[in-house]
Formats: structure tokens, C-alpha cells, sequence
């Protein structure tokens, strides 16, 4: 979940998938808009000295102090442009339109690959982005995907490139390219006049549904090999064994960036199938795929997720598995091209038919076109309740081909109106699927939040709930009507990750689903503490349940009005206990998570988190501030 060669390709491929909110100082909008002209002034300043290392080779003294000032700390790899201090976000986007703009300069002057791999290589070693090997990996796979980008977009500007993929109010997007897109809504339905509700409680005839997401298998893992090898996977069996215990790699895992073993992968698998044979289904939310993304490959891909297709066709062969991708099943990393490229090797064609045929074992034939088209499907998996699967990586600012055919995101988007629309007809009630969680601010680029949001509200009384994944955290989102944002109208709920990668502890999440309006009216989330695991690694690990949501915060139901009601009461100090214990199980008792703890101003972002989902629109986290401390 970052820097276009250098600060895109290799920050945004080697992005963590935590995503975070902060809140905006008061100040915020008047101190960004002072610091633009610093920005230019400083960008121009670049240029200059850039120019002068190609042209006779010397890096002026100037030019060296402007990289040393720019060179990540190795606390920052890896990080979302929201996890940095909120104060870095002017600072990312300058460090990324001033080598951009010169990468791209030097292509329109006729630089060739050779020459601007070894521009993008060099900067990012000394900018200290990544370890060397993991800078050539990364570049070696994505560099194509931008010269080809470059050379046939050559109105785009660095500021563009930046504002889409490091988006923030300190880096503007004002093309209208980028912005001027829709999706035809249709005008007839029903207005928004109240918080969605409704009245059933947790009941015994229930649909029980286990979420399991996240999976991140590492064929390369190793059980005792290094676990703090500073790349962006570790735990494998090519990063050598550390002479300090404590850096060594879990037989089950381990907290720090490290992947899942495979023998953690069947014992998820194995006990959801042992300890909830009732559930009805099983949404698997995507990302198979280890974060070893500076050496992924087709054939790397296809092995790992065939083994675990596999896996799940001989645990669950009659309870169907709805399937959907994650970012990280792409090759390169993140990067979904559209169906309408002309080029045959950047085709997606290949993930597209390995998942219709692997999925075809629980969906029907009907499901396999818009699969091979472009990974997403719908299925009306019992009388009234479809389920709507999407392949949302099309939006993830950090798929590069936003940047070629901003427009084609309408496409997909369309079609789950169209799809709705007929839903809503047919008096059925939907579930979607989508990886990525439309109401990340640092993850799904604005326009598709924006138009995501005209669909739920044409559509809040068919959309009964939404599940993702990606972020890695046990937690939710509420979605307010954009014309009356009093009202809450959906919720989207997020799966965690079986996964420890970093600092939690897996989980799998198990929903109650009421029979006749397929709400949400509770969950309950397992999860096992990684350290006790390792300490027995010849036992299987302790699973247990953490906590039924509606239990233990009180709630009658899971509706959108009673999630705004839960988050109000926590908005107010008399509900900071209760907030602190949501941010616990947001993180899974991670040991190394409830180590760091998380203080007030930590407390009040992850709430505001729960609340916007549009980037740029804080009305509803605004509020919560005004409660927050009185």
C-alpha cells in the first residue's frame, strides 16, 4: 500500500496494506495551500540540479543536500502516505512530482529503458527507499508499464501522477481527465429520509457466513530463518538464519513483516471447516499472495494460489466459496490492466481464466464471462440475497493504469448499477464483495469513493452489507448519505487477515445473517495469539473467540443506525474505554500492537476512520471531534 519510477513504482509497490486515518489540524487546509509555493519553488530548484547530474555527470553539493533531506527513514518503508505524520504528505508529494517530472522529461528527450532504469535505480538506493536488491526487482518489473503510460499519455503531468497515486489535500488533482467521469445513475429511487434500520435481533435461524481474507502465503517461508531482514517480506528461506533467537521466524507466523507458512494456511482452513460446519458460506475476500513483490511472476502466482484453491475445493466441497481477488494476486503487484490495452503482455488474461476455472467449482457457468472479462461476477447464491463480487483493484491508486484511461473505472462501476438495478426489480437484497474497502482514503482513488457512494445512496434499501479485506484489521465502516449526512445507510464490514503480517494476530470472522432481510445482526471474531503459538510449535495453535460484536458493544442489531449510535457514544469521553476496546480488537491483541499502545489523538483517528469514506469530505469525523473532548 509508494514514490513514479522510484518514488511511485517502489513506494507504491512495496506499500503496506494498513491504512489509516488522521485527523486534520484546524489549520490544515490554509497551511497546505502556504506551502505550495514553497513546493514549486522547490521543484524548480530540483530541476535544475537534476539536469546538471544527467548532463555532465556531477552531483552539485546542492543536489546532494536536497536527496539527503528527502531519504526515508526505515521506519517509514512501506508505509500508506496516511500512516506517515500528516505533516510528511507535502513533503511525499513534492519528493514524487519533482522526480517524476524529471523521469519524464528525459523520456520525451529520448531516454532509453537502460537509461531511466538506471536513473530510478540509483535514486532509490540513495534515497534509500529499499535494499538494492529489492529496488532492482521492483523496477525491473513495473518500468515497462510506465514508458508505455508516458509515451502514449504525453499530456500527462507529474502533478497528476502524484495526486492520484499519493492522494491528499497536499496534492492536488485538478485535471479533468481524471475527475469529469460518472456513472449513469438511475433517478427513480427512493429517497434518503432516515438512518437505515431494522428490527431484528441475533436469532437461531440465522445464515452463518465465515469470512476468511488475507490468507498471504509464502511458499518461501521458514520456520527459524530471519525475521527482520528490512525488505518488505521476511521469514524466508534466502534470507539466512539470525544469530539472535529472537529474530528468528515463528513456526506459525511471526508479527513482523513475514508472511503465512503454509501450515498455517491449512490449520485456517481446517478449523473453520471443523468448528463451524453450519456455515451456509465461505467469502474469501483475496490476497493469496505473499509481499515479496520485487520477484512475483505469473507462474510464482498461479503456484501459490492453485495450492490453496485446492486446498479449499477438498475442505469445502459442497459449501459454496465465494472467491474474489486481492491486489496482490496481479503480477506486477497491484497492477490490473484494463481489458481495452492493445498489448498483449500486459494482459490480465491470464489471472482471469485461472479464476473462472478454479471458481467454477462453486458458481455456475452464467458467472464465467464477466470473470474472464475482468474478474468480478454476481450470483444469486438463495432466493433473495445476491451476492456481487468485484475485482475493485481497477481503483487502487496504486494500479498504474488510472493514470492511462481514468474514464475505464466507469466501466465496472457501471455495471454493478446495472446490476442492482435489476437486484432491486427482482426485490432481492445484495452483498458485495470488494477487496479493497471503498472508504479508504489512501487506498481507492476519489473519484471511484465518490462514485461508489452516488450508488449506495440510489441503492441503500437493496445493499444489505459489504465485506472486505486488505487492511488486515478487524474493524468497519459506516457510510452516510451524501445529501442528508445525518443518515447512515450502510455498512461495510472488514474480515481482518489470517495473516500476522504485521503486529496483529490472524483471525477469521463468522457473521449472523437474518434469513429474510440478509443484515448483519452480529459477528463474532476467532482469532489465536501468535506468541503462545510459537512457544508449542509442535501443537496446532489455540483458537478461541475474541469477542460477538453486538455482545460487547451493546447493540440490538448490526443496522447502519445502530453503528451510528455505537459510534457516537464513543466520540464522547464517557465512551473512551469502550473505544479503547474496539482499537484492541481492531488490532487482534496483537502483542506488539498493545505494546505500542494507542493515546487520544491515536483513538480519535482510528474512530474517524469508521466515518469517512470519501476522501476530503470530514463532516461526519468533524463532528466526532467536536464531542471527542468536551
Amino acid at each position: 500500500m509508494k514514490l513514479v519510477l522510484t518514488v511511485v513504482v517502489l513506494v507504491g509497490a512495496l506499500a503496506s496494506t494498513c491504512s489509516g486515518y488522521q485527523v486534520k489540524p484546524k489549520n490544515y487546509t490554509a497551511t497546505v495551500e502556504q506551502l505550495q509555493h514553497e513546493f514549486a519553488r522547490a521543484e524548480k530548484d530540483f530541476e535544475r540540479e537534476f539536469r546538471i547530474w544527467k548532463h555532465t555527470g556531477v552531483k552539485t553539493p546542492r543536489f546532494r543536500e536536497m536527496v539527503d533531506s528527502w531519504k526515508i527513514p526505515r521506519e517509514e518503508r512501506g508505509m500508506e502516505l496516511e500512516d506517515l505524520p500528516i505533516q510528511r504528505e507535502g513533503q511525499i508529494c513534492l519528493l514524487c512530482r519533482s522526480i517524476v517530472g524529471q523521469l519524464m522529461q528525459q523520456r520525451q528527450n529520448g531516454a532509453t529503458r537502460d537509461d531511466l532504469f538506471e536513473t530510478a535505480y540509483e535514486l532509490c538506493t540513495t534515497l534509500q527507499i529499499q535494499e538494492p536488491d529489492v529496488c532492482y526487482g521492483v523496477i525491473e518489473i513495473n518500468i515497462d508499464f510506465f514508458i508505455y503510460i508516458f509515451d502514449n499519455r504525453p499530456s500527462l503531468g507529474s502533478d497528476s501522477v502524484c495526486a492520484v497515486i499519493f492522494q491528499s489535500s497536499a496534492c492536488i488533482l485538478s485535471d479533468p481527465e481524471f475527475l469529469d467521469w460518472s456513472v449513469n445513475v438511475d433517478a427513480s429511487g427512493r429517497p434518503v429520509t432516515e438512518s437505515k434500520h431494522f428490527p431484528s435481533a441475533r436469532g437461531p435461524n440465522d445464515i452463518k457466513i465465515v469470512q476468511i481474507t488475507d490468507l498471504h502465503y509464502d511458499p518461501k517461508y521458514q520456520m527459524g530463518y530471519n525475521a527482520v531482514c528490512n525488505r518488505p517480506a521476511c521469514c524466508r528461506n534466502d534470507q539466512g538464519i539470525p544469530e539472535d533467537p529472537s529474530e528468528q521466524a515463528g513456526r506459525w507466523g511471526d508479527y513482523r513483516d513475514c508472511d503465512s507458512p503454509w501450515d498455517a494456511i491449512e490449520d485456517v482452513i481446517d478449523h473453520v471447516a471443523e468448528f463451524h460446519p453450519d456455515a451456509a458460506y465461505i467469502y474469501h475476500t483475496g490476497d493469496m499472495i505473499d509481499h515479496g513483490v520485487w520477484e512475483t511472476s505469473i507462474g510464482h502466482n498461479i503456484g501459490a494460489m492453485n495450492r490453496i484453491y485446492s486446498k479449499l475445493i477438498r475442505t469445502f466441497p459442497d459449501t459454496p466459496v465465494l472467491n474474489i481477488l486481492g491486489n496482490h494476486e496481479a503480477h506486477p503487484t497491484n497492477v490490473f490492466a484494463p481489458s481495452i490495452n492493445v498489448r498483449p503482455d500486459f494482459s490480465m488474461d491470464w489471472l482471469y481464466r485461472f479464476s473462472a476455472d478454479l471458481w467454477g467449482h462453486w458458481l455456475p457457468q452464467s458467472t464465467r464471462h464477466t470473470i474472464q472479462q475482468g474478474g468480478f461476477y454476481t450470483y444469486l447464491i438463495r432466493p433473495g440475497l445476491r451476492v456481487v463480487a468485484l475485482n475493485n483493484q481497477d481503483c487502487y491508486t496504486f494500479n498504474w493504469w488510472i493514470l492511462w484511461r481514468p474514464d475505464y473505472l466507469a466501466n465496472q462501476m457501471q455495471w454493478l448499477h446495472d446490476v442492482l438495478l435489476v437486484a432491486e426489480q427482482n426485490n432481492e437484497k445484495v452483498h458485495i464483495l470488494a477487496h479493497i474497502p471503498y472508504a479508504s482514503s489512501g487506498s481507492t482513488f476519489r473519484i471511484c469513493q465518490r462514485e461508489f457512494r452516488r450508488i449506495l445512496e440510489r441503492f441503500h434499501d437493496t445493499i444489505s452489507a459489504q465485506f472486505h479485506g486488505h487492511t488486515h484489521r478487524d474493524e468497519f465502516n459506516v457510510f452516510y448519505s451524501r445529501e442528508s449526512p445525518e443518515h447512515a445507510i450502510n455498512v461495510a464490514w472488514n474480515g481482518g487477515s489470517t495473516t500476522a503480517f504485521s503486529d496483529i494476530n490472524p483471525n477469521y470472522i463468522v457473521y449472523y445473517v437474518d434469513p429474510e432481510t440478509y443484515q448483519v445482526t452480529d459477528f463474532e471474531s476467532y482469532i489465536f495469539n501468535l506468541t503462545d503459538a510459537n512457544l508449542t510449535p509442535d501443537r496446532r495453535p489455540d483458537w478461541f473467540k475474541l469477542y460477538s460484536f453486538a455482545e460487547e458493544f451493546d447493540m440490538h442489531n448490526l443496522s447502519p443506525a445502530e453503528a451510528d449510535r455505537m459510534v457516537k457514544r464513543l466520540g464522547t469521553p464517557a465512551g473512551r474505554d469502550e473505544l479503547y476496546r474496539y482499537w484492541q480488537f481492531k488490532v487482534k491483541l496483537g502483542d506488539p500492537s498493545l505494546e505500542a499502545g494507542c493515546d487520544e489523538n491515536c483513538l480519535l483517528n482510528h474512530l474517524c476512520q469508521i466515518v469517512v469514506s470519501e476522501m476530503g469530505d470530514d463532516v461526519k469525523c468533524d463532528e466526532l471531534r467536536e464531542t471527542f473532548f468536551d
